[in-house]
């Protein structure tokens, strides 16, 4: 550290640099490699499943349940090395994927599954079948395998966004904070407000995202046309509330001078 002090500082400022740019370098090759295990391992448990679901049809009555090490009547020389659960999870994940997509596409995935040396299908292909899952848990919950974890009264409880106005933030807060909260929430400062701004563009930005999400990837397709409909609705409704929101505020202003609620 001493010598480091006696490095002249527009020296330092060079090195702190370019310490900075190799850490970021670093950190965006194993964001990179960490995302292309997560997909091969959301591919490999498509092949698991299909594999399983075709083994599973080729046993006789009574005989697949003998193929798991775990079971205590299994009498085949080669077993399977995870139980009979997580097989079905991996099967069921399979059936429901391919259910997500239309028969051509059905066909594509299951001719690349079964070509054990490709490494994967088209990676919009995947994403449409699994819902864009990145690991294989998110592909199960994603496809409803499995249910998320229950919240118990010890888990955060989420109210809301994560704080663009919503006076009680985003957690359950005890008495005397929430009433802290309250009264700052009468009249925020200048701070809070720029605060709640900042948070307001972040989650406009990510309901667009979702949004965009949701229809470029044809998962709106998959409505009915009653349901497609209604959900058309629903969004002009809300699209009609936000371009109203100015006419909103200057009603109730207006209604507040009227009851003597508001003073100019």
């Amino acid at each position: 550290m001493s010598n480091y002090l006696s490095i002249p500082a527009e020296t330092r400022v060079a090195l702190d640099v370019s310490e900075a740019n190799r850490l970021h370098r670093y950190a965006q090759a194993q964001a990179e490699m960490a995302a292309c295990a997560g997909r091969n391992a959301v591919m490999a448990g498509l092949k698991l499943g299909k594999l399983l679901v075709e083994l599973k049809a080729a046993t006789d009555r009574g005989e697949w349940g003998q193929l798991f090490r775990a079971s205590p009547n299994s009498t085949h020389v080669s077993n399977l090395n995870f139980d009979q659960r997580t097989a079905n999870r991996y099967m069921r994940c399979y059936k429901a994927a391919k259910a997500r997509l239309s028969a051509t596409e059905a066909t594509q995935l299951d001719t690349t599954l079964d070509d054990r040396t490709s490494p994967a299908a088209p990676p919009e292909l995947v994403a449409k079948a699994t819902d864009g899952a990145e690991t294989p848990r998110q592909m199960m919950l994603n496809l409803g395998v499995i249910a998320s974890r229950k919240q118990t009264t010890h888990d955060v409880r989420h109210i809301g966004f994560t704080g663009s106005g919503n006076p009680q933030g985003p957690t359950a807060l005890a008495p005397m904070d929430k009433l802290a909260n309250d009264l700052a929430a009468i009249n925020p400062g200048d701070e809070e407000m720029e605060r709640r701004r900042h948070q307001a563009e972040q989650d406009a930005a990510m309901l667009l995202k979702q949004l965009g999400t949701y229809v470029d990837r044809g998962y709106v397709n998959l409505l009915r046309v009653q349901e497609r409909e209604l959900f058309a609705e629903a969004l002009a409704t809300y699209s009609r509330k936000v371009s109203d929101i100015d006419d909103q505020r200057v009603k109730g202003t207006m209604d507040g001078i009227v009851n003597d609620t508001i003073t100019l």
